[in-house]
């Protein structure tokens, strides 16, 4: 079981260098792409179509990807209180049920969110200002949901074998924060 769990946190470490970075990237891109949208319509007096809606898709991207990063690091959040009090098997068994939670709330991602997508793709949607898929917007939703859904699963792993949560870091070109 130990050679299991490492090699979940081996393949999380992968993934989450990887999603952060991505993250990271779009979220810059999505930067200077508002920051070149205001200094074009500010100064002159001209606006790219497409800049807006390009930078919603990032936005969303970036976000759906944090969103997993923070699932692996626990920093979601959370109101703890009630678990920060509890000790022993029962502090365990809270921390469990709330990953039974999140990962119910992740397979709700992964199905609605993937079943959105393929309509999307099927249905020939495009965005209003540029020649892109909806379909690439909504693929952030199964993607980021079995990101999560792979860090719930290794923690949970982790509770029962080991009682606790592997510290883990945000690992982004990598840097570590």
């Amino acid at each position: 079981m130990n050679t299991l769990i490492r090699q979940m946190q081996n393949i999380g470490d992968t993934l989450d260098k990887i999603s952060s970075s991505f993250a990271a990237m779009t979220f810059f891109v999505m930067s200077i792409l508002v920051i070149m949208q205001v200094i074009s319509r500010c100064f002159f007096n001209y606006s790219f179509q497409w800049a807006e809606e390009m930078a919603r898709y990032l936005f969303i991207w970036s976000t759906m990807l944090a969103a997993a990063c923070a699932i692996r690091t626990q920093m979601h959040i959370g109101v703890d209180i009630l678990v920060s009090y509890a000790r022993g098997r029962v502090q365990l068994t809270m921390k469990l049920v709330a990953q039974v939670f999140v990962l119910a709330a992740v397979c709700i991602l992964i199905i609605y969110g993937g079943e959105q997508t393929l309509e999307s793709f099927h249905s020939g949607q495009t965005a209003t200002s540029f020649p892109v898929s909806a379909g690439v917007l909504y693929l952030s939703i199964p993607v980021s949901g079995i990101l999560m859904f792979w860090y719930a699963v290794t923690q949970v792993l982790e509770l029962i074998v080991y009682g606790k949560y592997r510290e883990t870091k945000i690992q982004a070109f990598g840097w570590e924060c």
